[in-house]
């Protein structure tokens, strides 16, 4: 009896040790998933600068939307801004301290690229040789993450631009066409020289300028152009956006910023008096 009662309390404190290191371990796995690049707010930040060879950029928040400042002074792309603050978040699978390690066997030493947080400053390393995740120097710690932003970072700066033609609190009133003139009169639409184009038809056309968005944003190339088009608007200086390329591969141009903007070919097909047919509207592929 006695010598089962020693084996019952073996087996006891056995599973007991077995339970104990089981979850400890498990914890250990989770404590080491929960660290963090940083512990900083994404909504603290109101500066981000990112230094490269090509130049840097610089964007800055104001009444909580994102501007380029340089080298552009235009609306950010929400987008890519919130792909660069959740770097502040993304998970670090090892630390170590940058006393321990060769920097320039980490391409750290120089780094190609810098982003800036407000005064927060992580610079981009060498990738890892076994499963692509990246170094990255946060302070005093080199940090190896899983990383698809570099790419980003070193894209052209029209890159982060913001894809809209026209500012996002604008009302269109006129449009002058290469061929046509189009002005609103008393709360109605006036087109000349008119067309087949209905009243509903002209509306929507207007409606499709007025929430245009680009497929890309590129540095403006001058060349030949095939004219200009006037948006004017209410409370808001006109716009005039040369065409650099015609449909069926719409390119519009403002030179006074430097940029271009890539239409796509379901938008062209509605933007202009000889090309909109709401009987038959494109379809999307």
């Amino acid at each position: 009896m006695r010598f089962r009662l020693l084996i019952n309390l073996f087996l006891f404190v056995t599973v007991i040790g077995l339970a104990l290191f089981l979850f400890n371990s498990k914890n250990g796995e989770e404590t080491a998933k929960d660290i963090l690049l940083t512990n900083i707010n994404p909504d603290s930040i109101d500066t981000i600068q990112v230094s490269r060879k090509s130049g840097d950029i610089l964007f800055k928040k104001e009444k909580n939307k994102w501007f380029m400042q340089k080298p552009y002074h235009l609306l950010a792309n929400p987008v890519r801004i919130n792909s660069m603050l959740e770097l502040l978040k993304v998970h670090s699978h090892t630390q170590l301290n940058k006393k321990d390690v060769e920097l320039n066997r980490l391409k750290l030493d120089a780094p190609e690229v810098s982003i800036r947080f407000n005064k927060l400053r992580i610079d981009f390393g060498d990738t890892s040789p076994l499963d692509e995740q990246r170094y990255v120097l946060v302070d005093d710690n080199v940090h190896l993450i899983n990383d698809s932003l570099y790419p980003q970072l070193t894209a052209s700066a029209t890159f982060f631009l913001n894809n809209a033609l026209l500012p996002q609190d604008s009302k269109i009133t006129a449009i002058t066409f290469p061929n046509h003139t189009l002005k609103q009169q008393d709360g109605v639409w006036k087109l000349e020289p008119e067309t087949n184009l209905s009243g509903d038809d002209i509306i929507r056309m207007v409606a499709a300028w007025q929430k245009l968005e680009a497929i890309s944003v590129r540095a403006y190339k001058k060349g030949e152009s095939s004219g200009t088009i006037k948006i004017e608007m209410k409370n808001h200086d006109p716009i005039d956006f040369i065409i650099v390329s015609p449909p069926p591969q719409l390119i519009l141009a403002r030179e006074d910023i430097g940029i271009q903007y890539h239409i796509s070919g379901y938008d062209t097909d509605r933007l202009f008096p000889e090309k909109a047919n709401p009987d038959k509207p494109p379809a999307r592929h």
